[in-house]
Formats: structure tokens, C-alpha cells, sequence
């Protein structure tokens, strides 16, 4: 398939502009992208700035599966914004890792190399500012280091028998962000890990372009096939794999608790509980302990 691709200076939301097609009747495919977004929002709802430097593109989708496969196609996605990453930057393919259900997350580098870059007086990898691969400086324990860090997000929403999917890639730290951001998910930007030549605006399209390019791959092979055929993949980059999590809903409430095994071919996440009793987990937020 390929992807009719529109694009905006600025827009209220990316998503706004697809559930507006729609509801006109447009066919899937369509593609909307924004460089800037004054009511952008996410997952559950969750409102985020949407300034310069992010790639905001939204798709509208109309997949005839069965009811029972649309959880995975979260999971598809964020395989498809991996793959696009892996593309544009090469190097990043075994630090880039999908997060179930829906981010992207580059895994902390080797101490040994950020030391070696605080040595040489090295910050980002463009040579600009502070380095995000470390949340204090070595030896400095006041602040907790994170094992990896936000690139990308998901929102999946069903709306008039159609589907919206959302995704916001960070290319470029925006000028007036702050050097350091600090709370549960810490974010990074992709000309902090190389990928920092040419026009922002040429780069968030380069990114976009890319995504475009691997979902219309995937996507027809999941409508044929569900999501079995990147069920290895998916497993084979998950952030969550080995470690014990707890998954909560929104008020904070435990759901389930355990060791990540796997994700299952339906898209739950599999935990294995300190009892050896497995776990399938369909909904929540997983908070590594």
C-alpha cells in the first residue's frame, strides 16, 4: 500500500484532522502530518506540548480483522517506528527498543561511554549541550539514573468503526526545552544520538517518510496474518523482557505483578509471578521495581 500523505505548518492535532476524514468518509491510508501541534495529545488522553522538533503524523486506518487482533496493532506500530529509526540511523538498532503497549525507548548507553564522552568534553552526539544518556554526572548519586528513555509515542483510538493512530517521534530537542528533564519518563531526541544533519524540518520529514515506508509493509502482512509474524521481532527488542514490573491502571491501582517473559500472540503482556504462575496482562502501565 502507499500512503496519501498531507502536511500542515501547524495544526490543533494531527488526530483531530483524521477523525474529521473520517467522518467525511475518506478511505484508509491517509496520512496527516503536523510541524507543530497547539492541542497535541496521547494515550489515555494525556495532553502534551507539540513544538518544533517533533514528528507528528497521524494515520487513518480501516483494517477488516477480527475484533480480537486490534491490540496488537499498537505493537505493529511501534515495530514500524523502530524499523524507521534503524534505517535513518543504523547504529541505534540494538539501543532502540518498543516498550508494550505503546513507546519507544532508547536503552541507556555503557557508563564506560558516557565517562568517555564527559572526558571529552563531549555532550550530545552533535556536539551540543548536555549529554540525556545519564541523569547525574559519575559519581553523582543524587539523582537516579533511568535504564532507558522516551523517543517515541503511541495513541490508538477507535472512532466512527475507523482507526486513528497517532505517533510523535522526538528528532529535535526543541531551543527553549530544558537540558536535563526530570520525572518518570525521561525523554531524548534523535540528534542527540547522531541523526543531527540538515534543516530540523528535512529531518522530521525524513523520519516521517521512513515510517510511512515501513508500515506499508507491515500493516497488509498484519491484516493477513495478525500479528504472529512479528511476534519474535516485538519480543526480540522489548524493553520489559527480564524484568520485574508492576502494572497499574490509572489510579495507581496493582493490576498484576511479575517478571516479563513475552508478549502473547493477542498482545497481552506475559508476567511470571515470584511464584512461578503466569499472568496475562491486557491493560495498565508497567512500572519496572
Amino acid at each position: 500500500m502507499q500512503f496519501r500523505v498531507q502536511s500542515f505548518e501547524t495544526v490543533t492535532s494531527t488526530n483531530d484532522l483524521i477523525k474529521r476524514a473520517i467522518e467525511e468518509g475518506e478511505p484508509e491510508g491517509l496520512a496527516v502530518r503536523g510541524l507543530r501541534q497547539t492541542a497535541g495529545y496521547g494515550r489515555q488522553g494525556r495532553a502534551w506540548e507539540s513544538p518544533i522538533g517533533g514528528m507528528y503524523q497521524s494515520f487513518l486506518l480501516r483494517p477488516e480483522v477480527p475484533p480480537a487482533q486490534l491490540p496488537t496493532l499498537s505493537l505493529l506500530m511501534g515495530l514500524a517506528v523502530r524499523r524507521a529509526v534503524a534505517v535513518l540511523v543504523p547504529e541505534l538498532e540494538d539501543r532502540v527498543q518498543v516498550k508494550w503497549p505503546n513507546d519507544i525507548v532508547v536503552a541507556e548507553a555503557p557508563a564506560s561511554l558516557d565517562e568517555a564522552a564527559s572526558a571529552a568534553g563531549e555532550g550530545s552526539a552533535c556536539g551540543e549541550g548536555p549529554s540525556p544518556l545519564c541523569d547525574a554526572a559519575p559519581g553523582d548519586d543524587s539523582q537516579p539514573r533511568h535504564p532507558f528513555h522516551k523517543l517515541c509515542g503511541i495513541s490508538t483510538e477507535m472512532h466512527a468503526r475507523a482507526l486513528c493512530v497517532g505517533v510523535g517521534v522526538n528528532v529535535a530537542r526543541p531551543a527553549d526545552a530544558a537540558s536535563v528533564p526530570t520525572g518518570k519518563n525521561v525523554p531524548i531526541y534523535l540528534d542527540e544520538l547522531g541523526f543531527c544533519e540538515g534543516a530540523v524540518e528535512d529531518r522530521i520529514n525524513a523520519v516521517a517518510d521512513a515510517l510511512c515506508d515501513q508500515l506499508a509493509i507491515a500493516y497488509p502482512l498484519w491484516c493477513e496474518q495478525g500479528f504472529g509474524p512479528f511476534q519474535a521481532e516485538f519480543d526480540g527488542c522489548s524493553a520489559l523482557s527480564g524484568r520485574f514490573v508492576r502494572m497499574e491502571d490509572l489510579s495507581g491501582n496493582v493490576l498484576a505483578a511479575g517478571t516479563v517473559t513475552r508478549v502473547a500472540p493477542d498482545g497481552r503482556l506475559v508476567l511470571r509471578t515470584p511464584e512461578g504462575v503466569e499472568v496475562f496482562a491486557s491493560s495498565g502501565e508497567a512500572h519496572i521495581r
